[in-house]
């Protein structure tokens, strides 16, 4: 189970049912903690449904009571491959 983190201006951002473009960050303890990845994913807010948590920060950093599951679909790279 992953954790992950969202910073959004409001909860109702984050729509169950339909596939969202996030940028999200881990909150795994190690080495790869806080970094960002941008991707498509579905929420819901049935802890359950989904193997991974979701917690949400609001705009200027608070921290939301609203928790949710989430489900990372793929990763979306914003860099060229010849970058990469």
């Amino acid at each position: 189970m992953n954790q992950w983190e969202v910073f959004v201006m409001d909860v109702a951002e984050l729509v169950e049912g339909t596939d969202l473009e996030l940028t999200i960050r881990t909150l795994n303890p190690g080495v790869q903690k806080y970094t960002y990845k941008r991707v498509r994913a579905q929420v819901s807010t049935a802890l359950d449904q989904f193997a991974d948590q979701l917690q949400v920060r609001l705009g200027r950093g608070q921290l939301s009571k609203a928790r949710f599951s989430i489900k990372v679909i793929e990763e979306i790279q914003r860099c060229p491959a010849k970058y990469l």
